[in-house]
């Protein structure tokens, strides 16, 4: 009997060495793969990048990496003031246009070319708004608005620019989201967007292969940037406006304002916990336009490589039911 319990638990042993040694190989193995990733291989001295979004957040901090490595900046921004701030980082022109407007679009994409020569190695889209609220009060002109900036800016701005970029065999860089592979409650304006860029990266990365020009989308999770950190008192202005709108509407029956203050209250303190360094995102973005082989598709963040990309994977009726566990509190039943 004794020897039949050593031998079970010889062979136990056995197993949970085996097993946590091939997790260490595991391991050290993604770490050489991702240390050998990002191993620069591109000289971006002197390079002609076009960054949008570089008032703030993840733009600003492309803007710093870039202009390290001697590549001649052109930030786009929204505010004079944000234009200032990109000059003194390093920025070699920082022009202001509201990429809500085509013609403003059409006329930075002329400057732009103007200014490179149409001798364009990159082009970077990191600008986005996000207008979040629950789909019941959320004002049409909302997904209007945030499609503009987040999907039809890149896509006029990219199209205008494409005869440089295939000229110098360049580089698009999209910035997405999770919520471009992953949509959640309460944010349908944004998360539409971030699909219909999706799509339009998979398009365009077929296309342009034909000419050299290499198309990567970036993923992130939240990170601790301007626009996440006013993410959860966004959905009371946006409740705010459809009161306005439509004061005496059913809607008010299941998104009570008693209810919303405890839901910005609850979820504005998680957002804290889970927001991440926005610096590995701008590696990734970096490493699109310096790398000999960039890659497809770059997950940004430590949630965006685990729970988001489950959340992907997973069957539907699975993410569905995690999904619905996100709205915390729960809103209070339509009365019969």
């Amino acid at each position: 009997m004794l020897a039949e319990q050593a031998g079970a638990l010889t062979g136990l042993a056995t197993t949970v060495g085996y097993t946590v040694l091939f997790g260490v190989l595991l391991w050290v193995l993604v770490r050489v793969s991702a240390w050998l990733r990002r191993i620069p291989c591109l000289d971006l001295q002197g390079r002609w990048v076009v960054v949008t979004g570089c008032d703030s957040g993840i733009g600003q901090g492309v803007l710093a990496a870039l202009s390290q490595r001697g590549a001649k900046v052109i930030a786009c921004c929204l505010t004079n003031e944000g234009a200032r701030a990109a000059m003194d980082a390093g920025a070699a022109w920082a022009p202001c246009a509201d990429l809500k407007h085509d013609a403003q679009i059409l006329e930075l994409a002329r400057e732009i070319n103007s200014r490179s020569g149409s001798a364009l190695w990159g082009l970077v889209h990191t600008a986005g708004t996000v207008l979040p609220g629950f789909v019941d009060y959320q004002p049409a002109s909302h997904y209007r608005e945030v499609m503009s900036v987040n999907f039809h800016a890149p896509v006029i701005l990219t199209q205008q620019l494409l005869p440089a970029l295939r000229l110098s065999r360049g580089r698009v860089v999209l910035v997405s989201s999770v919520d471009g592979i992953v949509s959640l409650p309460g944010n349908a304006p944004y998360d539409a967007s971030k699909f219909a860029l999706e799509a339009y990266a998979d398009a365009l990365r077929v296309e342009l292969s034909f000419c050299d020009v290499s198309v990567s989308v970036i993923n992130p999770s939240t990170m601790r940037t301007p626009m996440a950190r006013e993410f959860f008192p966004a959905h009371r202005r946006t409740w705010q406006e459809m009161a306005r709108q439509s004061p005496e509407g059913p809607w008010r029956q299941l998104w009570p304002e008693e209810w919303l203050e405890r839901y910005v209250e609850l979820n504005t303190a998680q957002l804290d916990r889970i927001a991440e360094d926005p610096r590995g995102a701008v590696d990734d973005i970096v490493h699109a336009l310096e790398a000999v082989r960039p890659r497809l598709r770059y997950l940004s963040g430590r949630l965006a490589k685990t729970l988001f990309y489950l959340l992907w994977l997973m069957p539907e009726h699975w993410s569905f039911r995690f999904k619905r566990l996100t709205v915390q509190p729960p809103p209070p039943r339509t009365p019969k």
